[in-house]
């Protein structure tokens, strides 16, 4: 109905935009943005994610590090990610690497917590057990703290990569010249709303695809806990 309404310059009915999607794919322009921010993501995903964990792991076990670490984090989370886009352009480019910090930081900021609170959430219990048999600190964290704690990070680690397509998406637009935010900003400036919608559609499909791959890791990752559903 509003692209009855409105010019088509200015938006795109459905069947203009699937045709787009369908065309865009085919001639390779779709497939060539996806990956490049596919593999941003990736990467940066991967990157931020390994620090929120082990940072959380140290706090959730280090009454000393949680009063160093902690309150940093806390004062660096409400700080939205986005605003760390002018910097790192400034201090890397427009290039990868401030596309993938990006991507890093709010992955790491959405983690740390969620895995120090799930390793305090542990049973003391099994804690217990584990030094009564003399386990070392490590062993413990492997095979009680970190096991514990991993539907909670699992349910983070999923908010995480939607925050992750959130910020990719909106350094492609600001400062990038390829990735599907850039698609969609480049298909807006030369009025072409079709291409525009099908390069969201992309995010779309791309954004449910790595969400479905986390929950499926997770569920086998806490296959022990049948309480979980992911």
């Amino acid at each position: 109905m509003v692209s009855g309404v409105l010019p088509h310059t200015l938006v795109a009915g459905p069947l203009d935009s699937l045709e787009a999607f369908v065309r865009l794919a085919m001639d390779g322009t779709l497939i060539e943005h996806a990956w490049v921010s596919v593999r941003r993501i990736a990467i940066g995903f991967a990157i931020g994610s390994t620090v929120g964990i082990l940072a959380g792991a140290v706090i959730g076990t280090s009454p000393l590090a949680a009063k160093i670490l902690e309150p940093t984090a806390l004062t660096l989370i409400p700080v939205p990610a986005v605003a760390w886009i002018p910097v790192l352009v400034i201090v890397f480019g427009i290039g990868e690497l401030s596309k993938v910090t990006l991507v890093a930081i709010g992955s790491a900021t959405t983690l740390i917590l969620a895995t120090a609170a799930g390793i305090r959430s542990a049973s003391q219990d099994l804690v217990e057990v584990a030094q009564l048999y003399e386990k070392s600190r490590w062993t413990v964290l492997r095979t009680v703290l970190l096991p514990s704690a991993a539907p909670s990070i699992v349910a983070s680690a999923r908010v995480a990569m939607a925050l992750s397509w959130t910020l990719l998406v909106a350094a492609e637009v600001i400062a990038s010249a390829n990735g599907l935010g850039w698609l969609i900003w480049d298909s807006r400036n030369f009025a072409r709303p079709a291409a525009m919608i099908a390069g969201m559609l992309a995010i779309g499909i791309l954004g449910k695809a790595t969400d479905g791959l986390l929950a499926r890791f997770g569920r086998y990752l806490t296959r022990w806990d049948r309480s979980y559903r992911g």
